[in-house]
């Protein structure tokens, strides 16, 4: 007697627009016979509703930033709920740096897999650890590029006030050297000696 495979049921967090409808495809392609339930801004809804390709939509409050936060821990709960096998976020890079609120949102899920992938149609697997190193990382470079920018801005202050210190002394000091300030002295010529 032969098993069927359970039908895989995959959440997609739609961030990456240029890349939902080849992503969908793919997964479509790889899983055939797949359930999935896309996560959109609520703006999006309308937009997506009649994509074949998709299943279920859920919607999150529009935001700048898709999140954990964003999305509260009561959805997330019920996220959980579902049980999901996939968990996808979508990237408009290669990189996906920028997205760890995206890979944190997906790993928040409690999928057995988590995946992301990118603009070339390719996907890295995610874990939470992977997911909270690239946050450190997208924080830390906007720290260090703050530490940067303050860095330049104390050493062109320091510099500036080194110029003005030293335009300061040569107009104090910048004058003639000392014993040409002396009035002259009548010169002394062999011969001729000077009377006082």
């Amino acid at each position: 007697m032969e098993t069927q495979e359970k039908q895989k049921n995959i959440l997609v967090i739609r961030s990456a627009t240029r890349i939902l409808n080849q992503t969908l495809l793919s997964l479509k392609e790889e899983f055939p016979g797949c359930r999935i339930t896309v996560l959109v801004p609520e703006s999006v809804r309308e937009a997506i509703e009649q994509d074949p390709l998709i299943d279920e939509i859920l919607t999150i409050t529009d935001q700048r930033r898709m999140s954990v936060s964003s999305y509260g821990t009561e959805n997330i709960a019920r996220l959980r709920e579902r049980k999901f096998d996939l968990a996808v976020a979508l990237y408009n890079i290669d990189h996906g740096l920028g997205y760890s609120n995206i890979d944190l949102l997906a790993c928040a899920a409690n999928a057995k897999e988590v995946r992301g992938y990118n603009a070339r149609g390719t996907f890295v697997k995610v874990d939470s650890a992977k997911a909270v190193r690239k946050s450190l990382m997208e924080k830390t470079t906007f720290f260090w590029l703050g530490i940067n920018y303050a860095a330049t801005a104390l050493l062109f202050f320091i510099i500036t006030l080194a110029l003005i210190g030293e335009w300061g002394f040569r107009k104090l000091f910048g004058k003639k050297p000392f014993l040409t300030n002396l009035i002259s002295l009548p010169t002394l010529q062999c011969g001729n000696p000077i009377k006082l």
